[in-house]
């Protein structure tokens, strides 16, 4: 199955790697959003970055061609999606070869395990299914692995009333919220400042995080700048309750 026949497939079914990560016929601009909001940020090819929860290199295949070789490191436990992706994106490992990526398929949610710093961490639709123990657990090795001046970038889901996911441990498929104050709330007890932006996502909400809290843009910077709207695109819609 290639990934245009793919395209009807459920999200999170196994039966091919562009569906497992997400809805597979968003499986470009999913990818595409992140890379575009890296480089708003200030994404260049010398920098380090990590993506955390890689997957099938939905938006790992842009900033591999992107970045300058070993700059690159992905954390995925489910080793066959990159395996896939690499077939089914990279057309084999030449590109593998020329830009020595790192990857682990570590699940311990520890951003350490590759002993050294980054100045971008993307984690996109990770935390929408963790409870909040893999939550602090993973933003304790962001803040213990960013470099002074890096940022890290997040989604979450926000619910529309007043509570938290309560759970614990990994959930997936399956979606879980958390308000934006408890998403301050727990990056604040780690050495982390953050601010919500308004940057495009179909169905969840962009963060931004850093150690340095004048590292962040603000509100009104943010309201300018880092909005991510797409213009011509009649089938990527914002999916979030009203």
């Amino acid at each position: 199955m290639d990934r245009a026949e793919a395209r009807g497939l459920p999200p999170g079914s196994p039966e091919h790697y562009s569906a497992y990560v997400g809805p597979p016929a968003q499986y470009d601009f999913m990818g595409a959003t992140q890379f575009r909001l890296a480089c708003a940020l200030g994404l260049r090819e010398y920098h380090r970055l990590l993506d955390f929860g890689c997957g099938s290199l939905r938006a790992g295949r842009l900033f591999l061609v992107y970045l300058n070789p070993g700059c690159y490191f992905g954390i995925e436990p489910n080793s066959w999606l990159i395996e896939e992706a690499i077939r089914g994106e990279l057309g084999g490992y030449d590109l593998v070869q020329a830009k020595r990526p790192s990857f682990s398929d570590s699940a311990e949610f520890d951003s350490r395990v590759f002993g050294t710093t980054f100045d971008f961490i993307v984690a996109q639709s990770v935390f929408s299914h963790c409870g909040l123990d893999l939550i602090r657990k993973s933003l304790e090795g962001f803040a213990a692995t960013l470099a002074p001046e890096g940022i890290i970038m997040a989604t979450f889901l926000t619910p529309t009333g007043a509570h938290d996911f309560e759970g614990t441990g990994w959930i997936y498929p399956e979606c879980v919220v958390y308000r934006q104050q408890t998403v301050e709330q727990t990056a604040s007890s780690v050495g982390l400042s953050t601010l919500r932006i308004p940057w495009f996502h179909p169905r969840q909400d962009w963060y931004l995080f850093t150690r340095d809290p004048n590292r962040l843009p603000t509100m009104e910077e943010a309201e300018r700048h880092l909005t991510g709207y797409v213009f011509n695109v009649s089938d990527i819609r914002d999916e979030r309750p009203a």
